[in-house]
């Protein structure tokens, strides 16, 4: 990713990290008790680069293949979304139970779209869609930044 395109998504970024608390978990599970080999860089290491990485924050660049389905794997820290190319998807968690959308629907949403999410449980998405997706995750190692 370059410099200009972070720059670019960082006042975002930082509002949706500012707003409120979010669950400990989506499926209410401790993420300290997750599985690392199941961690996104690791088991879904095809759809999910790491883009830059320090002490605080993992952004990560995430596509999926028109057809694809991602390996399962989760996200154990809050994270912050930004989707610039979204497509039509569906995300099903460990046991094959369809999720509910991340974000809302719509026929033509506003782009870059940003959403906040709390440690996301095992999951995988299928992209239904004849375009990839994109998006740039940042994930918080520390929890989001206090406002």
């Amino acid at each position: 990713m370059k410099l200009t395109t972070l720059l670019a998504i960082a006042p975002l970024v930082v509002a949706a990290s500012a707003l409120g608390q979010t669950a400990i978990s989506t499926d209410g599970t401790d993420p300290k008790t997750w599985d690392p080999r199941l961690d996104a860089v690791v088991a879904g290491a095809k759809n999910h680069v790491v883009t830059f990485e320090d002490s605080e924050i993992r952004v990560l660049s995430v596509t999926v293949a028109p057809g694809e389905v991602e390996a399962l794997h989760h996200h154990r820290w809050p994270s912050v979304i930004v989707y610039d190319r979204p497509t039509r998807s569906e995300n099903r968690d460990a046991k094959g139970n369809l999720l509910a959308p991340k974000k809302p629907a719509g026929d033509k949403p506003e782009l870059p779209r940003v959403i906040r999410v709390p440690p996301e449980a095992a999951h995988s998405v299928t992209n239904l869609d004849t375009v990839p997706p994109h998006l740039i995750r940042v994930e918080f190692k520390n929890g989001f930044p206090k406002a």
